[in-house]
């Protein structure tokens, strides 16, 4: 999905963003708290417009990945969110980006693994299925 666009969220995204949001494994971010991102001086919050988003707040040099969504699966738009989210990341001073995602969402680990990413740690029992959080940084080069 080359040339696929990515750009920082508006108020006019957020509508969108929470349906994209409320798919399976997807944080689940209300309306309200997308909104509140827009106005934060440590939010990363990028679109795919009517697509996909990406959510991440920097802390120090790491930029902690809080969600990656998207409509639908394996067309490129987690792959352009995550390459978008990269280098804004960088620019803003970033070594690497921060998450983690359920040991349930085979998906997710494989995505990250593929970017590159490395477990760097578990959370035993973390989600409400029973299952852990796996930590995962992605260094950005």
């Amino acid at each position: 999905m080359s040339g696929l666009a990515v750009r920082p969220a508006a108020a006019g995204d957020i509508d969108a963003a929470a349906a994209i949001g409320a798919r399976p494994f997807a944080a689940g971010w209300s309306r309200a708290a997308l909104a509140d991102e827009l106005g934060r001086d440590d939010s990363i919050f990028l679109v795919a417009p009517e697509r996909g988003y990406a959510l991440a707040r920097v802390v120090g040099d790491d930029c902690r990945l809080l969600d990656l969504a998207a409509a639908s699966d394996g067309g490129g738009v987690g792959r352009a969110l995550m390459s978008a989210l990269l280098l804004a990341a960088k620019a803003r001073g970033c070594a690497k980006v921060s998450f983690e995602a359920s040991a349930a969402n085979a998906r997710a680990l494989a995505f990250y693994e593929k970017a590159g990413a490395r477990v760097v740690g578990r959370r035993p029992k973390f989600y409400y299925d029973g299952s852990d959080a796996v930590l995962m940084d992605l260094d950005i080069p």
